[in-house]
């Protein structure tokens, strides 16, 4: 037989233990003392989370109480007051549910209930779900000034590498400013990855944003951050839960202009273009073979990779099929890798003087698009004003506020004005496609292969070889 007995369970966080004067030693005492006066005398087991909060369950001392409790060796736990052993309903409703399974009641001396009577556990649920709500209500408001704030431009969090925070405002460090500069820049316009780029930073022995090594992560981290085009970004993840969930877009704080930009905007929108491209397999990247991870099979559209053939003494490159090779589910031939580079720097030729014949329609088809964006960018900026306008009128929003909104729909409306009177020069447009070409097939025959397949890849979507020379380009659009 197991002799079941007592628990008592005191809880203090750091915070309040130095706000409130809430001891344990001042909780464990009352206890004690009323255990006394009903002269209770079985075991007696004492669990203490030191600065644990109460927000959740995950706390060294009272998960050892639910273990007891699973092994029915307490019959009986005491508290000082709710709020030490949970701060949500759920959780509370969830001990609950183990602490009745298990026969064992719950008393509060604070509040004065006892869940072995139904009253009992009828109060303390409604304590709970008062104390809850209470909570929520708190965070509602902390959550609404911060919005307030966020809308006027101020800076609410710790400021991003790159940058200095004072008052509240943004300003930039022009140091680590030209180190953001470069990042973009190696990713962007030289196609290098995360990796290269923190190797290289971690070579010459530039600190991060907290002084440590860079990392992928941490690149990606600066290169996916707003801010540095000027953007205030703000309420996009939701933190509440244990691992952050990214909220609806609509939830979003997002205000163009209002910081000072490091890098202009076509920069940083090139950037997220790259980081959201589907990645070329990393073994693909590093191997010297100018169309590794590129080329694909025009038979089964699978990818083509790098075989050996010939005798011991003359031995060539060949391009295979994967599914081929590995599982014979293809018929598609091999293909001398000389021969099908070969044909794909004649192939980008063909497609510079094809691009040239076709830019004139491409142009024209771009310009009515892009006009008819800007009326309607116009026209979802004039319905939004107009809501503005409504909400000053009902006293919900300021009148800065308003004449922000004023300004960006002048200033939309200014650059599309602009934009009507500007007429495309198409000779200006073929003489920068058949240059760009150019260079990109000097580039890919003299410099070394890891570095031409990086340029290849700012441009080049995938090569599609399905016969003899028969080779399709993909450009990436």
């Amino acid at each position: 037989m197991i002799m079941r007995g007592v628990a008592i369970y005191t809880r203090v966080s750091t915070e309040e233990q130095a706000r409130e004067g809430v001891s344990l030693e001042e909780q464990k005492e009352r206890l004690l003392m009323y255990c006394k006066a009903l002269k209770i005398e079985d075991p007696m087991y004492l669990f203490v989370d030191e600065g644990y909060s109460a927000k959740s369950m995950d706390r060294p001392q009272l998960q050892s109480l639910i273990s007891k409790v699973a092994k029915n060796e307490i019959k009986c736990l005491l508290i000082t007051k709710l709020d030490r052993l949970s701060r949500n309903l759920l959780d509370l409703l969830t001990l609950l549910k183990i602490f009745r399974e298990h026969e064992v009641s719950f008393i509060s001396i604070s509040e004065n209930f006892d869940t072995s009577t139904p009253s009992g556990r009828l109060t303390l649920q409604v304590l709970g779900a008062m104390a809850e709500f209470e909570r929520e209500r708190i965070r509602e408001r902390v959550i609404e000034n911060m919005e307030h704030a966020a809308r006027k431009g101020k800076w609410l969090t710790q400021h991003p590498y790159g940058y200095r925070l004072k008052d509240g405002t943004l300003f930039i460090h022009e140091e680590e400013a030209e180190i953001v500069r470069e990042i973009f820049d190696v990713f962007v316009n030289k196609g290098r990855g995360y990796y290269f780029i923190a190797k290289e930073l971690n070579k010459r022995s530039i600190p991060s944003r907290y002084k440590k090594q860079w990392s992928n992560r941490g690149v990606k981290l600066v290169l996916s951050n707003p801010v540095y085009k000027g953007t205030l970004a703000w309420n996009r993840t939701d933190s509440s839960y244990s691992t952050r969930k990214l909220k609806d877009e609509k939830e979003w704080i997002m205000l163009d202009n209002e910081l000072p930009a490091i890098i202009d905007k076509e920069t940083w929108n090139k950037a997220q273009k790259r980081i959201n491209e589907k990645p070329i397999h990393s073994r693909s990247q590093t191997r010297p073979h100018l169309l590794g991870g590129l080329l694909k099979c025009g038979q089964c559209g699978g990818g083509m990779s790098i075989s050996w053939s010939g005798s011991k003494n003359k031995r060539y490159r060949v391009y295979r099929c994967s599914r081929n090779k590995n599982n014979g589910t293809c018929t598609s031939k091999g293909y001398r890798a000389d021969d099908v580079e070969k044909w794909f720097l004649e192939g980008l030729e063909n497609l510079a003087n094809q691009l040239d014949s076709e830019v004139v329609v491409q142009l024209s088809m771009l310009e009515r698009e892009s006009q008819k964006d800007s009326e309607e960018e116009v026209k979802r900026l004039e319905r939004r004003y107009k809501r503005k306008a409504e909400a000053y009128a009902e006293g919900l929003i300021e009148l800065d506020d308003l004449r922000k909104e004023k300004r960006k729909l002048n200033d939309v409306k200014e650059l599309n004005t602009k934009n009507k009177s500007t007429k495309v020069d198409l000779k200006k447009y073929r003489k920068e496609i058949n240059k760009a070409f150019c260079k990109l097939k000097y580039s890919l025959e003299s410099l070394p292969v890891l570095e031409a397949k990086d340029l290849i890849k700012l441009v080049i979507e995938k090569v599609i070889i399905s016969g003899e020379k028969d080779i399709i380009i993909q450009i990436k659009v």
